[in-house]
């Protein structure tokens, strides 16, 4: 086998394979091994038919067989390349006992990742965010441990109230009794809770609902009214929370410990996706049109065997707006996954299987199975195996980055913009 560069487009090459008489020859004995277990021809016994007679009873067919097994051949002079789409065989013959193919390949695209610093990423005031997060979890405290006494009154703004409430059909037949409490809010616009105000202990209020056709009767009977007395914010709360507690301060403390921990968490991730969004900005990539144009082509017809399709399309004036939309993400997302696999290489980041396997055990409860299960199954299958490599390996690069690139401290989502800061990072 000989293989030649015809041609090649930044990442697209265009290769040419010419297998000669001996190879073209054994081809034809594993095309004739493989129809004599598939083809009777009159005359002869199953299997025994000679290659000759094949060749003269299925002509063109047999061809075809013969350059099916020499393609066989070709993905393993492929492997180095690393390829993002499948090899386009263009053309295929057999002639005077040569054989030729014509193989367009797109490997992956050559990338330069320019000044990181110029991107630039938000992240929220942190003492600001503590300070919002301190106020609300103290009135959250106040609302727990909200002191209750029994009222003979009717159930007013700020009063708890806990009903029995008893599901009826059409039929009168009961379906189910349940006990439920409610907090009655300003503005309460909550189905049943809103129809509790002005109702007191013993009273009774029946509510008809229709779901999918069907009518159904609430029965609410009020068992007790509360009249809800909010403590003070003080010592006395936080030695209520918590008696290892003696001032108020010590629970802010802990309080601003607790949401410094969600802050960093959320945050973290917040610029990593900033940082995601905006990495194409940077890149530069030598990328074939018609390697696009093939990714943009693979993506319509999937969508079409899912039956999606049309839906996206309606979404657009016409299909090349929908084609050059999708250009666009592709060559972001080809950027962003280039510019990854080309930062962890230079600067020799990597994942161990320690790491994969914290990952797992750190995914088993959100996939139902045990840590001992999901890290089995990280080792028993390839593709998932891959997967997590990949969204660690993203990560890690990601946090590298974050240390370069330029930080703009903003306020809190409603606090206005006046007092914004720019940092180094």
């Amino acid at each position: 086998m000989e293989v030649k560069e015809l041609e090649r487009d930044k990442n697209r090459v265009v290769l040419e394979y010419v297998f000669n008489r001996e190879e073209v020859l054994e081809a034809e004995d594993k095309a004739t091994r493989y129809l004599n277990q598939r083809v009777e021809i009159p005359g002869f016994r199953k299997g025994r038919v000679p290659k000759n007679i094949l060749k003269m009873r299925l002509g063109e067919d047999f061809q075809e067989y013969t350059l099916d097994f020499l393609m066989d051949l070709i993905p393993d002079t492929l492997k180095d390349r690393h390829l993002i789409v499948a090899p386009v065989v263009t053309e295929r013959e057999i002639k005077e006992d040569m054989a030729r193919f014509v193989v367009e390949v797109h490997e992956e695209p050559e990338v330069k990742i320019g000044d990181v610093s110029k991107i630039e990423v938000e992240k929220v005031n942190e003492e600001k965010v503590l300070e919002k997060y301190v106020e609300r979890r103290l009135e959250d405290l106040r609302e727990k441990h909200a002191l209750l006494e029994p009222k003979e009154g009717p159930a007013e703004i700020g009063d708890l109230v806990r009903i029995s409430m008893e599901v009826y059909n059409e039929e009168g037949k009961k379906l189910t009794t349940r006990e439920y409490e409610y907090v009655i809010k300003e503005g309460e616009d909550r189905p049943f809770v809103k129809d509790l105000v002005g109702k007191k202990k013993d009273d009774v209020v029946e509510i008809e609902r229709e779901y999918e056709g069907k009518k159904y009767t609430y029965r609410l009977t009020v068992q007790e009214v509360y009249k809800r007395t909010l403590p003070e914010i003080g010592d006395e709360l936080a030695r209520t929370v918590n008696n290892e507690f003696e001032t108020l301060e010590q629970l802010k403390e802990e309080l601003k410990k607790e949401g410094k921990d969600i802050y960093d968490v959320e945050m973290k991730e917040s610029m990593r996706e900033q940082l995601l969004e905006k990495l194409p900005e940077v890149v530069e990539i030598e990328i074939s049109e018609k390697t696009l144009d093939l990714l943009v082509q693979e993506t319509i017809n999937r969508l079409k065997r899912e039956g999606r399709y049309d839906q996206i399309l309606s979404s657009y004036e016409n299909e090349e707006k929908l084609k050059e939309e999708l250009k666009k993400r592709i060559l972001d997302d080809i950027k962003r996954d280039r510019a990854i696999e080309v930062i962890a290489k230079e600067r020799n980041i990597d994942v161990s299987d320690e790491e994969l396997e914290k990952e797992a055990e750190e995914l088993a409860p959100f996939w139902g199975i045990s840590p001992e299960r999901a890290k089995s199954l990280v080792k028993s299958r390839r593709d998932l195996r891959e997967d997590l490599r990949w969204a660690i390996l993203k990560r890690k690069v990601l946090d590298l980055l974050l240390e370069e690139v330029t930080v703009k401290v903003v306020e809190p989502r409603g606090e206005g913009d006046s007092d914004e800061e720019k940092g180094d990072n």
